[in-house]
């Protein structure tokens, strides 16, 4: 009889290890899909696009040319499920219409990518050309910028925009440019002798 009992345990135990070790394996498993999930990868499908505005009036988030959502100041949404490809982003104002800001972003993994809106596109004049010059944006006096000096065009809008320099001293052209303004970003624009007016993005967001 106690042989009896004896197997009858060994048999219990032996039924009972084949479960255990299921439930090890099961909790390896589940351990190991939690390290290895990355925190910044989007839950599932593509890649995904936060926006952000810091845009002072309401605006209209459109990816290529097809609305998204609406956001107020300070408010943010996600596009999910963006394709690997280069997308164009636009804000439209609510107010006007207007496309007061836009970027084209290169989606190249799955992961989550970021857009703010905030100001205008700036302009920064720098001036080497050895004298006082009156700068110009579309026609239309912006400021005296003295030698060595450098001063900002702000509130910039979108497009192609025509900056001119003129010397004080006789009021000929020292130099102009055409400078293409694609995004909410700062421009930089170099009036020099030699140079004759280089424009260089120096800093953007």
């Amino acid at each position: 009889m106690k042989i009896i009992q004896t197997m009858h345990r060994s048999m219990t135990c032996a039924a009972r290890q084949p479960a255990a070790a299921v439930l090890t394996v099961a909790a390896v498993v589940l351990i190991s899909s939690w390290c290895c999930k990355s925190p910044t990868s989007p839950s599932g499908g593509e890649a995904d696009i936060i926006v952000a505005s810091l845009w002072n009036d309401p605006v209209d988030v459109f990816m290529d040319g097809a609305f998204r959502f609406p956001l107020g100041y300070k408010e943010s949404g996600e596009i999910d499920n963006v394709s690997r490809s280069t997308h164009l982003l636009e804000a439209r104002s609510r107010v006007t219409g207007e496309v007061v800001a836009q970027k084209e972003l290169a989606v190249s993994e799955k992961t989550n990518y970021t857009w703010t809106i905030d100001h205008r596109a700036r302009i920064n004049c720098a001036n080497s050309f050895g004298e006082t010059l009156k700068i110009f944006m579309d026609g239309i006096f912006q400021f005296d910028l003295a030698d060595k000096e450098n001063r900002w065009l702000i509130d910039v809008a979108l497009g192609n925009h025509f900056l001119a320099a003129y010397k004080t001293s006789d009021g000929k052209e020292a130099a102009s440019i055409t400078l293409k303004v694609t995004e909410n970003k700062d421009y930089g624009w170099a009036i020099s002798v030699i140079e004759g007016g280089s424009p260089v993005v120096i800093t953007g967001h």
